[in-house]
């Protein structure tokens, strides 16, 4: 069976389930989707319900029988996130209103603009390119600059927000967000700003 994280990546990219033969995609609300953390989505597929089918003790929260029998029914196996839900509600209208392909298009221009600006301020990716996120832009600090102070800089006296590294890269990198509800204007305008106080970072 395969299980796909789609977190960053569902309502960016196709995703084409049956095609790949993908038995289960897990999405969260928090990222592409562009509302608050809180509801996890999941589409599964017949192969999967019917592996589940044979596991013995499968757990309760997690159990995608017991889903299949709520959701036969409208219902869901807990209290469900009432507010996150007429919040997906609207998003998926607004989705397409959009259109799914104008969606794709939008993130792939901004993600393109992102890589741009990397490559024109001198930095590099962390991942190949060829293997980089269309949503989100993971920058290698190679120009060995203050990410901490900058990233700080960049909330406190814009209001904007990026994040730096964690764990092992913590310091080594930063990343740049184009998904959601990011448009031309104001990914344009985070970097502008970006622009604005890089200097004294370098």
């Amino acid at each position: 069976l395969s299980v796909i994280d789609t977190v960053s990546s569902f309502s960016v990219v196709p995703i084409p389930k049956d095609k790949w033969g993908i038995d289960v995609i897990l999405t969260g609300s928090q990222k592409a989707l562009a509302l608050p953390p809180g509801l996890a989505l999941f589409s599964v597929s017949q192969r999967a319900f019917d592996r589940a089918k044979t596991i013995e003790g499968r757990g309760y929260y997690f159990d995608f029988i017991e889903f299949l029998k709520n959701h036969e029914k409208g219902m869901t196996p807990s209290t469900p996130v009432i507010p996150l839900i007429h919040g997906l509600l609207y998003t998926l209208e607004k989705i397409f209103e959009e259109g799914i392909e104008q969606r794709h298009d939008r993130h792939d221009k901004l993600n393109q603009i992102v890589h741009q600006w990397v490559e024109k301020k001198g930095f590099k990716l962390l991942p190949e390119k060829q293997f980089a996120s269309k949503s989100l832009t993971c920058v290698k600090n190679n120009l060995d600059m203050d990410v901490a102070n900058f990233v700080k800089t960049l909330r406190v006296e814009k209001k904007l927000s990026i994040d730096g590294g964690y764990g092992k890269i913590k310091g080594q990198t930063f990343r740049i967000s184009n998904m959601g509800n990011e448009t031309l204007e104001s990914i344009e305008y985070l970097l502008n700003q970006m622009d604005e106080i890089l200097p004294r970072f370098m």
